[in-house]
């Protein structure tokens, strides 16, 4: 197998951080921003979906949420798999996984269809993130890794802004979203070649000083999963992490309605409002993973994310009269401080056993993935519940979103705690 741009031959004998090691990194955090934009893009032509397909918002939530079915499973799978094979072929295969789901899309003329290409796209997404984080593991300094998992993230979350503005102008009204779809599973293989051209192998010096054995089955692979597993630090990390996180899913799946509730205002300006929430969370995933790495510790900011996190859901809640102007600074300090969970990846790959890094790392996601899950079904019982409770016979008001906020700021000092329970390497290294 050919090197790849001659990176491996100059990587074989040095240490990490080579300049060109940002271009290994590079495409693969390409690859992410690309599967970004997958996982958000149906949502901006639902309702033309739900026309052409006849189906009501349950059957399209159905079929749409199979992307997730196939995405959060797979985290577990997609550790192992990196421990054993490394990130190159499989990034490659994941990326033109995704390019034939939107070929599936394109194609699709029934319900079912549409259900198996968001299968098949989840699938092929499910190792993006990680991916690009275990190719920061391997080819940077451990001291520069947070700040590129942050980057990462970041890049994702800014596509997503791009999602929610101009996506719609870009399929045209009517959306002509067959053929756009051919299109982006073109950009997909272009991703694909590229990710084989220019990530190379895992580098001997990376798997010597590791102890990785290039023939290990797959059977002690996920032995290399137990040993995660086994590790109660890792578990709290991944706990907290989840919980730090849930202002996300919060954001996309009952954000625009409850700050409709609580501010009295539209839906759709509530949806643009929380566009500066995402814009707290691209700019603040980079800047706190750079802080991480200058302060060369990632506990201090994990704590002190998920307390001010806490505090700021507890302003929203709690401020009366505010203006659309100052909700949107306070989302955008929301979206900052949300921000921080970043930081559990790095201190969990850091936890593990050398080997076991990218494993660690899935299993971060996979908790977090998880929990977001069943918050954004547990969000909709409480209010309804609260809604039952207090006789509003129309549906929820801003008292029952108000108080659904509340836990969620009780869920951040319980993040908080979590992370005070870790023990983590006084310097980087």
């Amino acid at each position: 197998m050919g090197r790849p741009l001659g990176l491996a031959r100059v990587n074989d004998h040095g240490a990490p951080g080579h300049p060109m090691a940002w271009i290994v990194w590079f495409v693969p955090a390409l690859f992410f921003l690309y599967e970004y934009l997958l996982r958000v893009a149906p949502g901006v032509i639902e309702k033309d979906l739900e026309k052409q397909f006849h189906l009501d918002e349950g059957g399209m939530g159905g079929a749409l949420g199979m992307y997730y079915y196939a995405y959060a499973p797979m985290q577990l799978a997609v550790g192992v798999l990196l421990d054993r094979f490394g990130a190159r072929l499989l990034l490659t295969l994941a990326a033109v996984f995704c390019s034939i789901g939107l070929v599936v899309f394109a194609m699709a003329e029934t319900a079912s269809g549409l259900a198996v290409s968001r299968f098949i796209v989840g699938f092929g997404s499910s190792f993006a993130f990680i991916g690009a984080i275990y190719v920061a593991i391997v080819w940077f300094h451990e001291e520069k890794v947070a700040f590129l998992t942050g980057l990462t993230a970041g890049m994702g979350f800014g596509i997503g802004i791009f999602t929610e503005w101009f996506l719609a102008d870009i399929f045209g009204q009517p959306p002509e979203w067959r053929p756009d779809m051919i299109v982006l599973a073109g950009v997909g293989l272009v991703i694909a070649a590229g990710i084989w051209c220019i990530v190379p192998q895992r580098p001997t010096w990376y798997m010597d000083v590791n102890g990785i054995n290039k023939r290990c089955s797959i059977r002690e692979a996920i032995g290399g999963l137990g040993k995660v597993m086994r590790k109660p630090a890792i578990w709290m990390i991944s706990l907290a992490c989840a919980l730090v996180y849930l202002p996300l899913p919060l954001a996309a799946n009952w954000g625009p309605r409850s700050l409709g509730e609580l501010l009295s205002i539209p839906e759709l300006e509530g949806s643009h409002l929380f566009a500066w929430f995402y814009l707290g969370v691209a700019l603040g995933s980079p800047l706190a993973g750079w802080l991480s790495d200058r302060m060369g510790r990632r506990k201090p900011l994990l704590i002190a994310g998920a307390i001010s996190t806490s505090v700021l859901t507890l302003l929203i809640l709690t401020i009366s009269g505010l203006t659309t102007s100052s909700m949107a600074f306070l989302l955008f300090g929301w979206g900052l401080c949300t921000s921080t969970y970043i930081l559990g990846y790095p201190l969990a790959a850091s936890a593990a056993p050398r080997e076991t890094r990218g494993s660690a790392i899935a299993f971060v996601n996979f908790i977090g993935m998880l929990l977001a899950g069943v918050f954004v079904w547990v969000f909709g019982l409480v209010v309804d519940a609260l809604a039952a409770t207090r006789g509003h016979v129309e549906g929820p008001d801003a008292s029952d979103f108000r108080t659904m906020f509340l836990l969620i700021g009780i869920a951040m000092i319980l993040a908080a705690g979590l992370h005070l329970c870790v023990r983590e390497r006084r310097k980087l290294g």
